[in-house]
């Protein structure tokens, strides 16, 4: 039992030596006196303590919890009012005010701000009488509010203050005394003990749950991803994500449709959506939608992405936003036409020369501003051989201790396997990024890259 009880730096005078219970030394601080030199209430208060611990554990829920602490101190010493502060900014704030007869008292409760201060400053109990004299000065409300005694100790685990726990008492046949506060700090001592491991099951559980939530998450976004890759009238589609640790919101998809009575299109977009979990993969899911749907009457990027971003407007929290890169490609004459919706910018190798040009951004990211415009560019012309490489943040983002993967080396790799064929040229870039980054390569954010390429 002794091992739950704090250090104290002014130990009380010895109780004196009861049977069946060895008394220490005078000089051992760490004894915990409470006892009184009453047997039967000695044992009393231990099988209460004992008993306050079984029952403030059981509590349901951390509110609950802080108010069968308070309840339970009240019983203990006999007080009239229980009052449990918590730290805000190192501010004390109070959770919980109740009486004797277990009610709730108001949350305006009045309260001696001088001696819970004293206690946070201090890192000390305080127990004081009214009429007593001594070192420590009643506050002014103590006097106001007629309380003829108070105790007030720090609730502290592993050096950390959680809070602070007082009772006082307006009956002046009641005052507290010396063994009465070390009672109630072993007491104390224990509902922090409560306390800490509950918090840690709290913890626990919220981790829990986040992995389900991230479970889920990734279970949608390889839902909404294409299945298997494109191949139409020389053109290959191929795209993959390798998930970080914590599922973001990239996104890549490509299908072909057509628009009224016109040939068919062939359409690719790579998205990224801020924020990570199952949030982000809700957004990815309505992104697909709304594209999908929007390409069905409309084979313009402008036009798709001005309906996405009022649409997404209205689903995403003011602090989210998905970025996106959208090409539509007709094959039959081989014009390319582009908006970019604030997404990392992709690269067009070109297969005559090799050389290689960037599709630059071209509009903010959808969600931000529910009227923004989006400039289109094109048509251009992709001749057999040339090659566009799309792809998120998080390739060009990856570390190796301080150093950054960087879109220079995106670039390089794009060269090195760029006469080879879709499926090779992205196990290319992949592999170059991996193994650049070694043993390191675990991405903080996933890493996503989509490959459009002419192949005759």
């Amino acid at each position: 039992m002794s091992a739950l009880f704090r250090r104290r730096s002014d130990p009380p005078p010895a109780p004196p030596k009861l049977p069946g219970l060895p008394t220490a030394p005078m000089g051992d601080s760490t004894q915990t006196m409470y006892v009184t030199g009453d047997a039967r209430r000695d044992t009393d208060r231990i099988r209460m303590l004992v008993e306050s611990l079984r029952e403030v554990s059981s509590a349901s829920d951390p509110d609950e919890l802080m108010v069968r602490m308070v309840d339970r101190a009240l019983k203990l010493v006999g007080a009239e009012r229980g009052l449990l502060f918590t730290l805000d900014e190192g501010r004390p704030v109070l959770r919980v005010a109740r009486g004797a007869n277990g009610q709730d008292l108001p949350r305006n409760a009045a309260f001696s701000t001088k001696v819970v201060e004293t206690v946070l400053a201090s890192g000390k109990s305080v127990c004081e009488k009214i009429d007593e004299a001594g070192p420590f000065d009643p506050s002014r409300s103590m006097i106001d509010l007629n309380i003829r005694a108070v105790m007030c100790v720090p609730l502290v685990s592993h050096e950390e203050r959680l809070g602070v726990l007082c009772v006082d008492t307006r009956a002046s046949e009641r005052m507290f005394s010396r063994s009465d506060l070390r009672y109630f700090e072993a007491f104390a001592d224990m509902l922090t003990i409560a306390w800490t491991n509950r918090r840690m099951l709290e913890e626990r559980l919220a981790g829990e749950r986040m992995r389900q939530d991230l479970d889920v998450a990734r279970r949608i976004q390889s839902k909404i991803l294409p299945e298997r890759p494109l191949e139409r009238e020389g053109y290959s589609m191929r795209g993959r994500v390798v998930p970080a640790a914590e599922t973001g919101g990239d996104y890549f998809d490509f299908f072909m449709t057509r628009v009224g009575g016109s040939e068919d299109k062939l359409f690719m977009a790579v998205g990224d959506v801020s924020g990570h979990g199952i949030g982000a993969a809700l957004v990815m899911s309505a992104a697909r939608a709304y594209l999908r749907g929007y390409s069905a009457s409309s084979h313009s990027p402008r036009t798709i992405l001005r309906r996405m971003n009022r649409a997404l407007g209205q689903d995403l929290g003011a602090d989210m936003f998905m970025s996106m890169f959208l090409c539509v490609l007709d094959p039959r004459t081989r014009e390319f036409t582009y908006a970019n919706a604030g997404h990392t910018r992709p690269v067009l190798l070109r297969g005559a020369t090799h050389e290689t040009e960037d599709y630059r951004v071209t509009g903010i990211a959808l969600g931000v501003e529910p009227e923004m415009d989006y400039e289109e560019r094109g048509p251009f012309k992709l001749e057999p051989g040339d090659t566009v490489l799309m792809f998120s943040d998080g390739l060009t983002e990856l570390r190796r201790g301080d150093e950054l993967y960087g879109r220079a080396r995106v670039i390089e790799s794009l060269k090195r396997h760029g006469r080879h064929g879709a499926d090779e040229l992205l196990r290319g870039v992949f592999d170059d990024a991996e193994s650049w980054a070694g043993d390191a390569f675990a991405p903080m954010d996933d890493v996503t890259v989509a490959v459009l390429r002419a192949d005759r």
